[in-house]
């Protein structure tokens, strides 16, 4: 696996996104308050909740190699392996640019979601993702 390959993007209007969010600190998820691998991987989250991957555009660099460690790569293999339709080859894993594709297109329309909390009242926001993580809990539990 090539370590230079190692390299989380971001589409253009994501950067907008989260510029946004830096003078806003919409949900403290600011360069102050929260990492850039962190607010990848809460985009990433999001886009898998919702089950959509959107492709970027203007591709931008937003998490260098450096930053990502071992944890943050098993959710970003995670994310590939649940969507995986045959679990019988995982050969396919040792492409680290399809691997990291998926995540940033789950992250991409992450993105896309963040930006519409800027419409809402930030507890409002803090209230329904609140109520995802019951319900979230509700399934586990059952």
């Amino acid at each position: 696996m090539d370590k230079a390959v190692k390299i989380l993007n971001c589409s253009g209007d994501a950067k907008k996104t989260i510029e946004r969010i830096d003078s806003s600190q919409l949900l403290s998820l600011d360069t102050k308050n929260c990492s850039r691998m962190e607010l990848f991987l809460f985009a990433m989250a999001l886009g898998i909740e919702c089950g959509i991957e959107s492709d970027l555009t203007k591709t931008e660099t937003l998490v260098r190699g450096e930053y990502i460690n071992t944890k943050n790569e098993a959710y970003l293999y995670s994310t590939y392996i649940g969507d995986m339709d045959n679990t019988d080859d995982l050969d396919v894993l040792n492409n680290v640019g399809k691997v990291y594709s998926k995540a940033q297109k789950y992250a991409n329309t992450g993105f896309k979601l963040i930006n519409g909390y800027f419409e809402k009242a930030e507890e409002v926001v803090r209230l329904e993702l609140l109520k995802e993580l019951d319900e979230a809990y509700k399934n586990i539990e059952d």
